[in-house]
């Protein structure tokens, strides 16, 4: 369902909404996925972590991220998720400066972060030396960790806590937001552009609900070329490839998000569809 924008340029109603922040403070987070293959479930995971944001001066953040829990997991996968919590250890402590519109200006400690990483790096040189794939794997995120700006920005999860509204920064309460970059889940590594657009409503109880969803945007054509390579001999049926997203914020009397619900849905056609859900709360405590 497209959500219609506000039509009132002003409403003192949201006059209220402001982009703030508690001092300190944990978010818990699970993410639930679901890839569906033909008729059938193909892979089914869902993590837990937590991130403790701290707010800093002249739109400064600093997350501080805990270690990834497992809730449910494919077994095959568990040496490359063992890989994976020694690589996310480099990003342990990220610290942002951001836009007006609480989107990623840039990563403020890229050094710090990029020298973790080859400390890491020496360590996972013994995986890289049982098998081929995981030196791949490796070196893959060597890329990655050499340009840590574009991997922050486009890492959903980054993303989604830091979505970009105009109101923040000035705009009416009508304005679309910007077009968004993010990394394809179907097609590793390709980047697909997306447009959304929100509305703002007053809660009775207090605190405000942005409401937000969109879409692709633009030619995906250039996936044709991957998809007859890589999946058209599997699934048969040709390309219809769609991407959508649908989230739900809530701030509460302070300004500050409370909590988000935010699904995200990538398809190739029927017989191959990714569901992801993630799920952010602000602990009580």
């Amino acid at each position: 369902m497209t959500l219609e924008p506000n039509k009132v340029e002003k409403n003192d109603q949201l006059a209220g909404f402001k982009y703030a922040w508690y001092k300190k403070r944990e978010y818990n987070i699970n993410i639930k996925s679901y890839l569906t293959l033909g008729t059938g479930k193909a892979n089914q995971t869902e993590i837990e972590e937590d991130w403790v944001v701290i707010p800093g001066e002249y739109n400064h953040i600093t997350i501080q991220s805990s270690t990834q829990r497992y809730i449910q997991a494919d077994g095959q996968m568990q040496p490359f998720y063992e890989i994976l919590e020694k690589i996310n250890k480099a990003t342990e402590v990220v610290e942002l400066s951001l836009n007006t519109d609480k989107s990623i200006h840039e990563v403020t400690n890229k050094s710090e972060i990029v020298s973790r990483w080859e400390e890491i790096k020496k360590d996972l040189h013994f995986f890289e030396l049982v098998k081929e794939s995981y030196k791949v794997f490796i070196q893959i995120y060597d890329k990655e960790f050499n340009n840590i700006d574009r991997n922050i920005r486009q890492n959903f999860l980054y993303q989604i806590m830091f979505y970009p509204l105009p109101a923040f920064s000035g705009g009416s309460f009508t304005d679309e937001i910007p077009v968004r970059i993010a990394l394809s889940t179907l097609f590793p590594g390709e980047e697909l552009e997306y447009s959304s657009s929100y509305k703002i409503l007053k809660n009775k109880e207090g605190g405000f609900t942005v409401k937000l969803d969109g879409k692709s945007k633009g030619n995906q054509s250039r996936f044709e070329s991957i998809y007859k390579d890589k999946y058209q001999r599997t699934l048969g049926n040709a390309l219809e490839y769609k991407y959508a997203i649908e989230g739900e914020y809530l701030y509460n009397g302070d300004s500050v998000l409370s909590e988000v619900i935010f699904h995200v849905k990538e398809e190739l056609n029927e017989k191959m569809i990714y569901v992801c859900r993630y799920h952010i709360r602000l602990s009580e405590t």
